[in-house]
C-alpha cells in the first residue's frame, strides 16, 4: 500500500519531469497522442514501485521513457501497415504570439515538423539515439546508459542517422538568417495560392521536389508521394481548381517551425509546412496535413 509520502513524491516528479519527458517523447514517436500514453505508462509503473528512492531521478525516468518509446517505435510500422496513404507526423499548432514551452522547445531545432518528418527514416535506435544527443543536448555516457549500450556504439548509432537526415546549416555572420529565407518561402506560397498563379511559386522547387499528403482516409488526399517539380505544380494546379485550397491562410507554429494553416468553411483546416533543401536555397518538400484525427492540437 502506497503511503502519503510516497504519492506525494509520484506527483513531484510528474510536475517536474512531465515536460521533458514529453518533448522526448514527440520527437521519438512524432504523435502527441502516443507521447502522452508512453509518458503516463512511465509514470504508472514509478507510482507502483516499493519504497521509491531515486538518486538521479531525471536519468531513471529518460531510461524508462526512451525504453518505453523504442518498443512504441517497433511496433509503429505493424500499426501504419494499414494506414490510408501516407503517414505524417501529428503536428502541435499555434496561432497566437504566446510560445508554448514544447513549441519553443522544438523550435531550437531549426527544422521542427520537417525534422520529424525526417526522423520517420531512421531505425527506433537512431532515432531514440538522435533525439537525446542532437535535441536535448545529452552526452553519450547518459544515452548509453539509457540503451544499455557502449559509447561507442551510441556514436556510432549517431553518425548513421545525422547520415540520413543529412546537414543542417545555421546562419552564417552577414547572411540573412534561415528564419527569413523560410518566411520568403512562405510567403511566395501564401501569395501563389492567394492569387491563383500556383506557377509564380514552382521555380522555387528543387528538381526532385516531393509533396506528401496525410488525409487518413478521412479527407481526400493525395495517397502517394507527388514526386518532382513538374507534377508537384500539377497537382497544386489540380486541387486548386477544384477549390481544395481556398479559405484563409494564417501563419503558425508548427511543431517549432514556421509554416500556414488554411482555414476552410465548412472543411478541416490544412496544415502546411515546407522543408528547404541543405543550403535554404529552395524547397525541396511539401508535406499537406489534413486528417482532421492529428489537427486537434490548435492553440
Amino acid at each position: 500500500m502506497k503511503t502519503a509520502e510516497q504519492a506525494s513524491a509520484v506527483d513531484e516528479l510528474y510536475r517536474e519531469y512531465k515536460g521533458l519527458l514529453l518533448s522526448i517523447a514527440y520527437r521519438m514517436l512524432g504523435s502527441m497522442t502516443e507521447a502522452e500514453d508512453a509518458v503516463q505508462d512511465v509514470f504508472v509503473s514509478v507510482s507502483r514501485q516499493d519504497g521509491l528512492e531515486l538518486e538521479h531521478p531525471k536519468a531513471y525516468l529518460v531510461k524508462m521513457l526512451t525504453n518505453r518509446a523504442l518498443n512504441m517505435m517497433k511496433a509503429a510500422p505493424r500499426r501504419r501497415e494499414n494506414y490510408p496513404g501516407q503517414w505524417l507526423p501529428e503536428p502541435i499548432i499555434q496561432l497566437d504570439d504566446a510560445e508554448q514551452p514544447l513549441n519553443r522547445m522544438l523550435r531550437r531545432e531549426r527544422l521542427g515538423y520537417a525534422l520529424l518528418v525526417l526522423l520517420q527514416n531512421c531505425t527506433p535506435q537512431e532515432r531514440a539515439v538522435f533525439v537525446l544527443r542532437e535535441s536535448l543536448g545529452y552526452e553519450y555516457a547518459d544515452i548509453a546508459a539509457a540503451l544499455n549500450k557502449t559509447e561507442a556504439a551510441c556514436r556510432k548509432i549517431f553518425s548513421r542517422a545525422a547520415a540520413k537526415l543529412g546537414h543542417r546549416p545555421e546562419p552564417e555572420e552577414g547572411e540573412a538568417s534561415l528564419d527569413a529565407k523560410m518566411e520568403a518561402f512562405l510567403q511566395s506560397f501564401a501569395q501563389a495560392l492567394g492569387s491563383g498563379r500556383i506557377e509564380s511559386f514552382i521555380p522555387l522547387l528543387t528538381d526532385d521536389a516531393v509533396l506528401l499528403g496525410d488525409g487518413g482516409g478521412i479527407v481526400r488526399s493525395a495517397l502517394n508521394p507527388i514526386l518532382s517539380r513538374k507534377r508537384v505544380f500539377a497537382f497544386l494546379a489540380g486541387i486548386h481548381r477544384k477549390g481544395s485550397l481556398t479559405g484563409e491562410l494564417r501563419p503558425a507554429e508548427i511543431s517549432g517551425q514556421r509554416g500556414l494553416l488554411l482555414v476552410r468553411d465548412g472543411k478541416p483546416p490544412i496544415a502546411i509546412v515546407l522543408e528547404p533543401d541543405e543550403q535554404f536555397e529552395a524547397v525541396r518538400a511539401v508535406y499537406l496535413i489534413t486528417n482532421p484525427e492529428k489537427l486537434t492540437l490548435i492553440t
